[in-house]
């Protein structure tokens, strides 16, 4: 089945969820695997009550997370709907958890294949995180990718191929099927 290049993020019931295990968690979350560039892993995840990964670890590769609904707490940080989180590649993991549940964006820059801490060389980057509601321009750089908000979309530009979210967080495509509202969220491949 190829992967969704366009959702609709109002009625989230009605996505193709499937449930995964989630290494080093207290159980699994729904994902919808999204398009995403080669080498790359993007999804929609929707992580139930009471999630928690307290495992610590990481990913070789860098991810980016928008939370769309609920709240979901990282390394001291509580992210809520139009949160974007940016967290670095080899970054070790302790805390994670979604007490009432979360719905996410998630970009990987590789595999998404949770390692423990062990296996993760060393890292001295941060996670950075921006609020995208009601924000304008430049947002945050992750090294994979620049986010703005209200950035043009220019036909036969080389970085035309993007990912736009609704700047109200109901519809995400790659790439964008028409040109973004003035509030909407630009993601763009480094």
């Amino acid at each position: 089945m190829p992967r969704p290049t366009e959702l609709d993020l109002t009625d989230l019931d009605a996505q193709p969820w499937r449930e995964v295990p989630m290494p080093g968690s207290n159980g699994g979350i729904e994902l919808v695997p999204l398009a995403a560039p080669e080498g790359h892993f993007s999804i929609l995840g929707r992580f139930p009550a009471g999630f928690e990964r307290l495992t610590p670890g990481g990913y070789h590769a860098s991810e980016e997370v928008l939370v769309l609904d609920g709240e979901l707490l990282l390394e001291g940080g509580t992210y809520r709907r139009g949160d974007l989180v940016v967290v670095p590649a080899e970054f070790l993991r302790t805390d994670m958890r979604s007490p009432q549940g979360c719905v996410v964006l998630a970009w990987f820059a590789g595999p998404a294949a949770f390692l423990p801490a062990d296996e993760l060389e060393a890292c001295t980057d941060v996670i950075t995180s921006t609020r995208v509601t009601g924000a304008t321009g430049p947002l945050v750089a992750s090294g994979v990718a620049a986010w703005s908000v209200g950035e043009p979309l220019v036909p036969g530009d080389p970085d035309f191929v993007r990912e736009v979210v609704a700047g109200d967080l109901s519809h995400w495509s790659r790439p964008p099927a028409q040109a973004p509202g003035d509030d909407a969220l630009v993601r763009r491949g480094l």
